[in-house]
């Protein structure tokens, strides 16, 4: 396929890493997300090496890859507490551990908030969290921030992102595009031109070479509305259109794009999320290898 972009999903580990495996194949998904831990507490979860290697193998067999953790919702690399931020770092690298242990890709991270303070009051506290963070994990495992939706004093703009970058300069530093949250940040994904400046300002503040992957969530909020809610794919403000243009944009070439919709029914991505995403896909990808039949 001309596009070679992988469609995932974030899919629950209750009972076991290798059950988000299972409910990965179940939704037809090519690749997966999971939490190695509860995101809403501090506690982690104690994976047995037999969990790990179940995993893996599930994994290989269903041709699932590349996998990737997401970290805790309650990390905050620029916590003003010292136990908030001890803990958050903490938190980090047993998750980087895990993910390298999985065979994972890495761990997709909401690095923050500044508490309007803005990026330069925290940024020191912030790139020795990730400086500590990068020095105990194994050299395998990716850590990438991700893009916020601008809300609340949240770290996560293109501005923030290429700053931290550019002052750690670690290969294993990346970054993942959401793509309700740039939306919501005021990034118009809804044409082909919008989504070219978004690439472009990305270029330029973060650098294409440190995009790792793709959160591919539609938006209930408007543009610019700073609201992060995702929608399924086409249901919301970005619509199918505009899913057309971000998988059709060369920068995306490659990329694992992993589903963090609420799903038809309400129980997360679903098979009909995955089927929307891998047909957009596969038309974007018939287009251009027979762009003389677009529109006919």
């Amino acid at each position: 396929m001309a596009s070679a972009i992988t469609i995932g999903a974030h899919c629950s580990a209750s009972g076991g890493l290798w059950t988000a495996a299972e409910r990965a194949v179940a939704i037809e998904a090519e690749a997966v997300q999971l939490f190695g831990s509860s995101p809403r507490a501090w506690r982690q979860t104690q994976h047995k090496p037999e969990a790990f290697q179940r995993f893996r193998e599930l994994s290989a067999e269903a041709g699932l890859a590349p996998a990737w953790l997401h970290g805790s919702y309650l990390v905050n690399l620029a916590a003003p507490s010292d136990q908030q931020y001890e803990r958050s770092i903490d938190s980090v690298v047993n998750a980087l551990t895990v993910a390298h242990e999985a065979g994972a890709a890495g761990l997709v991270l909401h690095t923050g908030s500044h508490r309007e303070a803005g990026l330069e009051a925290v940024l020191p506290r912030v790139l020795m969290a990730i400086e500590r963070i990068i020095d105990m994990t194994p050299d395998d495992a990716t850590l990438a921030l991700e893009t916020s939706a601008g809300q609340g004093g949240t770290i996560g703009s293109f501005t923030d992102l290429g700053v931290i970058l550019d002052a750690v300069r670690s290969p294993r530093l990346q970054v993942c595009v959401d793509t309700c949250h740039v939306f919501a940040a005021g990034h118009d994904l809804r044409s082909e031109d919008g989504v070219t400046e978004m690439v472009e300002r990305f270029d330029e503040e973060i650098g294409l070479e440190h995009l790792a992957v793709v959160h591919a969530n539609d938006s209930k909020g408007e543009l610019g509305g700073n609201l992060d809610r995702h929608e399924n794919i086409g249901d919301g403000e970005i619509g199918y259109d505009g899913f057309r243009a971000v998988l059709g944009s060369m920068a995306f070439t490659g990329k694992t794009f992993l589903l963090e919709v609420p799903g038809i029914e309400n129980d997360g991505p679903d098979l009909e999320n995955v089927q929307r995403l891998k047909a957009i896909r596969d038309e974007v990808a018939a287009a251009v290898q027979h762009p003389d039949a677009r529109g006919a």
